[in-house]
């Protein structure tokens, strides 16, 4: 995988956005605004590549999704550039596909202190 054609890809994930075309097409949830704080991707010496996610929030099946899009960049099935067009579409099938989900961990939560 192209790993520079993926962090672009990401970058573009990275900020606000209504994420409609990286969650489950029959979700209930009816605002699909979040905040993706960091989208790092990185790859290691053994060629392991990992991906982590910080956001306010995740819709069903959302970074699962978004890692299908940028693994699609990476393959050369879009360019990077294209995910702005995915985001404004709203629309599921524009996406990458939804990567299964092994090796998927969540590895911390933050709670405003009122919420506690």
């Amino acid at each position: 995988l192209d790993l520079d054609q993926m962090c672009r890809a990401a970058d573009i994930l990275t900020g606000e956005h209504d994420f409609k075309s990286f969650c489950s097409v029959h979700t209930q949830v009816t605002d699909t605004v979040r905040t993706i704080y960091s989208l790092d991707i990185r790859r290691d010496e053994e060629d392991m590549i990992t991906i982590r996610v910080t956001g306010n929030g995740f819709l069903y099946n959302m970074v699962r999704a978004m890692v299908g899009t940028c693994v699609y960049a990476a393959e050369g099935k879009f360019a990077p550039e294209d995910v702005s067009a995915i985001l404004e579409s709203r629309n599921r099938t524009a996406a990458g596909p939804t990567v299964p989900p092994g090796g998927l961990y969540m590895t911390q939560l933050w709670y405003d202190e009122d919420v506690l």
